[in-house]
């Protein structure tokens, strides 16, 4: 397996909410984990670290023994660093607002479990083709979904950086996992908004196909982000070779 991460501050922005990871445990399965902090200067980047961080450090010391029994560990970490994150804004009236948002990906075998709040994303590229597999859950999408704006209203609309799912966001941080099934030559991306603002899916798809190292595809994508504007922190964690680990 072949991982690339990187995370920028971008053009225009003066620090670097988003926080990235990727850990292994002694059975050598691997967890890559993406947070994009929102708050401002109300702590966005300590809710993202603290989230990259605690899962990481979880993972390294669990053992996988069964599918079901991931899911549930995977959503107990997920719900015990949402009220870490709660519980430090209830104590510091500066950090009140920090939240963030949260893709994880966990790889085991011919297989991976993910899961995501907010609108950072996770794509796939599968013969030649690039899914995206997470639904952004934010303000504008659900009013996309409902009709009530177009996609091109929801890409100019002054509530487009709502999320109404985070860590930090309320007290319910119920997840949805699935488990998803590896083939060969398929590759992963996982990445904030302030890349797929800036990047259309036709031109991430045609970097992610390019005949190049995957350290150079994540370049690619990341000075692509910047060249268009690079209006808010950039990161992505890019993934090939998903069956190159050993099987458990």
């Amino acid at each position: 397996m072949e991982v690339a991460a990187n995370s920028v501050i971008g053009k225009q922005r003066t620090t670097n909410e988003d926080y990235i990871g990727y850990f292994y445990n002694s059975q050598n399965a691997m967890i890559a984990i993406l947070a994009d902090g929102v708050g401002g200067s109300n702590g966005g980047d300590i809710a993202a670290s603290m989230a990259v961080d605690y899962i990481g450090n979880q993972f390294e010391n669990y053992q996988i023994k069964s599918i079901n029994e991931t899911k549930e560990w995977l959503s107990d970490v997920i719900k015990n660093i949402n009220s870490q994150i709660i519980e430090i804004g209830m104590h510091d009236e500066t950090l009140s607002k920090m939240a963030t948002t949260l893709v994880v990906a966990l790889f085991f075998g011919n297989q991976f479990m993910l899961t995501h709040l907010g609108d950072s994303r996770c794509y796939l590229l599968r013969n030649e083709q690039l899914q995206q597999l997470t639904i952004d859950h934010s303000y504008v999408n659900f009013l996309v979904e409902k009709g009530e704006l177009n996609p091109e209203e929801a890409a100019s609309s002054e509530m487009k950086n709502v999320i109404v799912k985070g860590l930090g966001v309320s007290s319910n941080a119920e997840v949805d996992i699935s488990t998803i099934q590896i083939k060969p030559n398929d590759e992963l991306l996982i990445c904030s908004d302030g890349l797929t603002k800036m990047i259309d899916n036709d031109k991430i798809q045609s970097i992610l196909q390019s005949r190049v190292p995957t350290k150079q595809k994540l370049e690619m994508l990341i000075n692509q982000a910047n060249d268009n504007g690079g209006l808010d922190n950039i990161s992505a964690i890019v993934i090939n070779n998903l069956l190159g680990s050993d099987h458990l």
